[in-house]
């Protein structure tokens, strides 16, 4: 038997009684567990494996079974706070449906466990910053390989004394003044500042500019974000929060 903490990342109706649930665990990566019955009102598991909860779950390892079943089930945190935001709500999935389509399956992942429970215990908060998710999807960049520096040129690698000239995703980084000389640069001048604040812990102006280019940068390097469903429902939902920026 293992016990170890666990996220919910997402869950299927496998039956008219039962749940598929995919979950990120500390201590032995992604998993996926069936709840027979879990639908059922007087099921251990009601309330408890809901997606985004963080539990605490014990269950008997299958070596190379594909789906596995839950013993026992302890919640630790609903993330009340995250689902009464909604657009809060909606960056937390898009994480987690990120870390479930993107992240390596069948080794240890407790890099990413750590940091996607710290993200949300942030989103849960009375005030959050506005920097959780950008910070989330830099620091995921280069746990699965595609590091970014924001403080120093891609081109000569001169360190960064302000706001960058330019942001070239498909190269992997900033560019500075001096570099970029007198072509124009492609990037929002926003943005730009906004990355700075990003690198120097500071609050953003305008965190959409930012997360859309970390996903930019996502998208040129793995190439096939656009699958990601939830990632058009955040979209929806800054339309109807932000009507002026549509």
């Amino acid at each position: 038997m293992i016990k170890t903490a666990a996220i919910v990342l997402h869950r299927y109706s496998y039956s008219d009684s039962s749940w598929i649930v995919r979950v990120l665990t500390q201590s032995n990566g992604l998993l996926s567990f069936i709840l027979k019955g879990g639908k059922q009102e007087k099921s251990a598991f009601k309330g408890v494996l809901d997606p985004l909860s963080l539990c605490e779950i014990v269950y008997r390892d299958r070596p190379n079974a594909e789906l596995l079943f839950v013993k026992e089930a302890t919640l630790i945190s609903w993330h009340s706070h995250v689902r009464e935001n909604l657009e809060s709500l909606a960056c937390a999935l898009v994480m987690a449906e990120m870390v479930m389509k993107y992240a390596p399956a069948g080794i240890p992942l407790e890099n990413e466990f750590m940091l996607l429970r710290e993200a949300l215990a942030q989103m849960d908060e009375a005030n959050p910053s506005n920097t959780i998710f950008s910070k989330w999807l830099h620091a995921a960049c280069d746990l699965w390989g595609y590091q970014l520096d924001l403080e120093t040129c891609t081109t000569c690698g001169a360190p960064m004394t302000g706001p960058a000239a330019d942001f070239h995703p498909e190269s992997g980084g900033v560019i500075c003044h001096n570099c970029l000389g007198t072509k124009e640069p492609r990037a929002r001048q926003s943005t730009l500042e906004d990355f700075w604040n990003l690198a120097k812990g500071n609050e953003l102006c305008n965190k959409t500019g930012v997360e859309n280019a970390l996903i930019s940068y996502l998208r040129n390097h793995i190439g096939y974000l656009k699958e990601l469903n939830s990632l058009s429902w955040l979209q929806e939902v800054r339309k109807l929060c932000y009507p002026q920026n549509k």
